[in-house]
């Protein structure tokens, strides 16, 4: 375990992209991305995504001489067309253009698509909430869950978030897979040695099983699938929804049709919604109440054995928090990938770590 301060993250990551071809934009944005993440305690879409992003650049696959269009634009709503650029940067332009409009127009959406990986919702949502408005985000994803009573993998990952702003308290910030589990931290779980959580693999009868060996994530013969959040109809139907209005509405595109487009790639269709509160009610009285009923759930009667209510997202402040003053703690293996792609692409990074903090 080596424990690195977010700057020195910051710097190695930056250096890292910087020589496999991203632009000093595309450098920073990724950068911040999967610092957010980390520092979070999210390291399954914060630094385990690294090494992915420095393929795909190296590769090829992000395009970083695209350029963001706009395909159709009224005062409130904006459809964009990615051309393959870094998903964070598509991301971040579509949100930034909600939260430009909703200030004129007090509710905008944006649709982004031919995009890669736009990595966590959280960036987003957060900054919506920030701007003292609700946020809402919707992402289609490659197919890995089959629709309820079926076998066959139909549905992804297809994640959904909001943001919700508060006063004195965190805001309320939920990134959530509406399968079992993202992919990411599916990929943490198989190669941990350690049992598998009941509930979030079907083998290729759509029964649930704990055995690795019945699923393959990636590559090769398709085996098994991921069971959708609840393991039920209502899972399915949250699952569908979150096609529809990211990967059909957003792009035209299914959990079957991720490679459409881009091969090798992961298209990453999403739907963005920004409300402005203050044109609906009193922002100051809205952020009160949240802030009310945070404290009423975070005060509520708790079950044995449990020591603190949370509230979403309220962790990962948290976490991000102690990551700042002490540092974040990097597994072995992470650190092992970051040794490894920096001596791929010939960069020294001893005049940045140091003394470990």
């Amino acid at each position: 375990m080596r424990t690195i301060t977010a700057d020195q993250f910051r710097a190695i990551s930056h250096r890292l992209y910087k020589a496999a071809g991203a632009s000093d934009e595309d450098a920073d944005l990724v950068t911040e991305g999967i610092l957010t993440a980390t520092l979070r305690g999210h390291e399954s879409h914060g630094v385990g995504q690294l090494p992915r992003y420095i393929r795909e650049y190296v590769n090829g696959l992000i395009n970083k001489d695209g350029s963001i269009k706009i395909t159709n634009e009224t005062p409130a709503t904006i459809a964009i067309d990615g051309d393959w650029c870094l998903g964070h940067k598509v991301a971040m332009f579509a949100t930034d253009k909600v939260i430009e409009k909703a200030k004129q127009t007090g509710i905008a959406a944006a649709t982004i698509h031919r995009t890669c990986h736009v990595g966590t919702m959280f960036d987003y949502c957060h900054k919506i909430a920030q701007n003292d408005m609700i946020g809402m985000m919707f992402t289609n994803a490659g197919a890995s869950s089959p629709p309820w009573g079926g076998v066959q993998r139909m549905l992804g990952t297809n994640p959904l978030g909001y943001g919700i702003p508060a006063k004195d308290e965190y805001p309320i910030i939920a990134d959530v897979a509406t399968s079992s589990t993202s992919h990411g931290g599916l990929r943490e779980m198989m190669v941990s040695g350690k049992p598998l959580p009941p509930g979030l693999l079907l083998d290729d009868e759509g029964e649930l099983t704990s055995d690795r060996s019945k699923f393959t994530q990636s590559g090769g013969e398709v085996h098994g699938s991921m069971a959708n959040m609840a393991n039920n109809h209502k899972g399915y139907a949250i699952q569908l929804a979150v096609e529809m209005l990211g990967g059909i509405f957003g792009g035209l595109t299914s959990g079957n049709e991720t490679q459409k487009g881009r091969p090798g790639i992961i298209h990453n269709p999403s739907l963005f919604i920004a409300i402005n509160v203050s044109f609906f009610q009193d922002v100051e009285a809205f952020k009160q109440k949240v802030d009310e009923r945070i404290r009423e759930i975070r005060n509520s009667k708790r079950k044995a054995g449990v020591d603190a209510i949370y509230l979403p997202g309220e962790q990962g402040f948290r976490t991000a928090e102690q990551r700042q003053r002490e540092g974040i703690p990097l597994h072995d293996e992470y650190w092992k990938q970051i040794e490894e792609n920096a001596a791929n692409l010939k960069v020294d990074l001893t005049d940045l770590l140091g003394a470990p903090a």
